[in-house]
């Protein structure tokens, strides 16, 4: 069985369509390196939802995971920030 990983990326203040393609980007890679990947807008891909909304599916997502990776950035993200947190209280692989 395949581990499962999401990403972690900063998307709040960015061009949606560029962070689409670097999640996208970021996916790929990880399964090409034998992982079922998992990204925000794989888990709540409504635009229209409230920022807590959102928050809630990642989190939700990340601890159905078995590894979390974090893309560069992340630190100055608060919901990377917070996911960080989760990934570090449940014991998840962390991957920077």
């Amino acid at each position: 069985m395949k581990k499962k990983l999401y990403i972690s990326l900063p998307i709040s203040g960015y061009k949606l369509d560029a962070v689409l393609r670097e999640a996208a980007t970021y996916k790929a890679l990880w399964q090409d390196e034998g992982y079922e990947v998992l990204t925000p807008f794989d888990l709540s891909p409504e635009s229209d939802k409230p920022y807590s909304y959102h928050m809630g599916k990642d989190i939700e997502g990340l601890l159905k995971c078995d590894a979390v990776y974090f893309a560069p950035g992340w630190t100055n993200s608060k919901g990377c920030n917070l996911e960080y947190a989760a990934a570090k209280i449940y014991g998840k692989e962390i991957y920077t």
